[in-house]
């Protein structure tokens, strides 16, 4: 049997900058330097980077560094501070608080989860909260950081952490990065979209510079999707019956003088609103439904929240339509960023996506016969992406035990996907969680938002009970005075912050 030549794709086009744009030109570029292909973004100017994405999770820090791109030199150029976990304020009910940290809580005992063993804890009336085990936390509590370091070895090694930063600097500081490893630069206006007659993208016709053709395309055009929707006519899932949050009202306020080293999420009557630390800056909104509450309504509720004297910007008003497109990748196109589909940042998942759209592309990196088989792999493995975060975020809200306004009253009565009702079933048994490898977010995360939402099994693990119950209480109580006096040895974030940009 004879396999055929490859037949390379030597061509990439970008459509849009911003984030999306320069983040899939830097991983393009990285990633197939030792092969001649050539890429080319073109950018509309004066269109401005929405903005909202200024917050990530671990895994972008993963990202710098398979970039190789150093963490210091990122943060210098970027305002960026750290971030350990999100600070969940008023979601279960007013006054009510939990974390989501990153990095793991607690560690498997007698071969189960450590979850387990708290749980058998919280039955007995500890005292103990389950998030009490976080390195993350102890540190966020505190204002506090630490950068676990590799070999080291300290009971706050399993923390993790990611940045918040400013997102228009972000996308400036990739365009740099992409520029030097040979991505062309196009300023122009995309006027026409060019099919052949088999329905693929043939070429673009731009405002200022003709036709441009290339091998593939990436439509990184944000909500307008000029390539995927306009031109290819993909549909979109429309995801508004789970999450009808449908507008996010966005501003910049006065720096904290010791920036926390977390995203704040605070409920709202009626949504919920991020505060989000950087250096020179405080970003901050309100993600909200136009059922409830009018745009007007919510820019009046967050200036007052944060008082008009140390708001820097007015209120910039972001429409969106929670969902995603039926096929992120479709001929020789693939979306990314708002073009294939929006989930609000709750767990600042938005960065993630975009990342994990241009990776999984590059794993599955066709030729010239785009394999279907491939397409339709790929396609496979973003849907799950995205519905697997999907239902973590609906666990927030439908959880929640509020009824004091009409967009909490909703959730009591909301319709939820077959897929989460499934999770949550299983969940309630035993405290057990679904073996799933496609979900981004572990089984920690999972505990902690279930368990911060007030969810509990009615049930537990009957292997708990082979365990010496009396050990491990003496056990908890130690590792947690431990992680809270190590905590307290670490610096502030702003002199961590501070001590790093210093260095030499």
């Amino acid at each position: 049997m004879q396999i055929p030549k490859i037949n390379p794709i030597q061509n990439y086009v970008i459509v849009g900058g911003g984030t999306a744009g320069w983040m899939t030109a830097a991983i393009l570029a990285h990633s197939l330097k030792h092969l001649k292909v050539n890429i080319s973004l073109i950018e509309a100017p004066d269109i401005p980077t929405i903005g909202v994405g200024e917050a990530t999770i671990p895994s972008f820090v993963d990202l710098l560094a398979f970039l190789r791109i150093p963490l210091k030199d990122f943060i210098k150029n970027t305002d960026s501070t750290f971030k350990l976990a999100i600070k969940f304020e008023n979601w279960r009910q007013n006054n009510h608080n939990y974390w989501h940290p990153f990095g793991k809580i607690g560690n498997q005992i007698d071969g189960l989860d450590f979850y387990q063993h708290w749980l058998n804890h919280y039955a007995q009336q500890g005292q103990f909260q389950f998030t009490d085990f976080s390195p993350a936390v102890h540190l966020a509590e505190q204002n506090r950081f630490y950068a676990p370091r590799p070999g080291e070895k300290s009971n706050l090694s399993a923390s993790a952490f990611a940045l918040h930063f400013n997102a228009a600097l972000v996308a400036d500081y990739l365009k740099s990065y992409s520029l030097n490893l040979g991505v062309t630069h196009i300023s122009d206006r995309v006027e026409q979209v060019n099919l052949s007659p088999s329905g693929t993208i043939k070429d673009l016709t731009l405002k200022q510079h003709g036709n441009l053709s290339g091998d593939f395309y990436f439509d990184c055009s944000g909500q307008a999707a000029v390539l995927i929707n306009k031109a290819l006519r993909v549909g979109y899932q429309d995801w508004q019956e789970y999450l009808p949050v449908d507008t996010a009202i966005a501003l910049q306020s006065k720096a904290h003088q010791a920036p926390r080293p977390y995203t704040r999420a605070i409920a709202q009557p009626s949504g919920w609103c991020w505060q989000i630390p950087l250096q020179s800056r405080t970003g901050n909104g309100y993600v909200f439904s136009r059922d409830f509450t009018s745009p007007e309504q919510a820019s009046d509720h967050l200036v007052e929240q944060l008082g008009e004297q140390n708001c820097l910007t007015e209120p910039r008003q972001v429409r969106f339509r929670t969902g995603k497109r039926n096929k992120i990748w479709y001929k020789n196109c693939l979306s990314v960023g708002l073009s294939s589909g929006f989930l609000e940042p709750l767990e600042s998942t938005s960065i993630h996506l975009i990342m994990k759209a241009v990776l999984n592309f590059v794993q599955s990196l066709p030729d010239k016969n785009l394999s279907e088989a491939t397409t339709n792999e790929y396609n496979r493995r973003m849907d799950s992406e995205y519905l697997n975060i999907r239902d973590f975020i609906i666990a927030h809200y439908c959880l929640s035990e509020r009824t004091d306004s009409e967009f909490w009253r909703c959730w009591q009565h909301a319709v939820i996907p077959d897929s989460l009702q499934q999770k949550l079933a299983l969940f309630k048994n035993y405290g057990r969680l679904q073996h799933n490898p496609d979900d981004l977010f572990a089984t920690d995360s999972w505990y902690a938002v279930l368990t911060g939402m007030g969810l509990m099994p009615t049930g537990q693990d009957p292997l708990v009970a082979r365990s010496n119950t009396n050990m491990i209480e003496g056990a908890l109580k130690d590792s947690y005075q431990a992680l809270h006096r190590s905590a307290a040895e670490k610096l502030s974030h702003a002199d961590y912050l501070a001590a790093l940009l210093n260095k030499q």
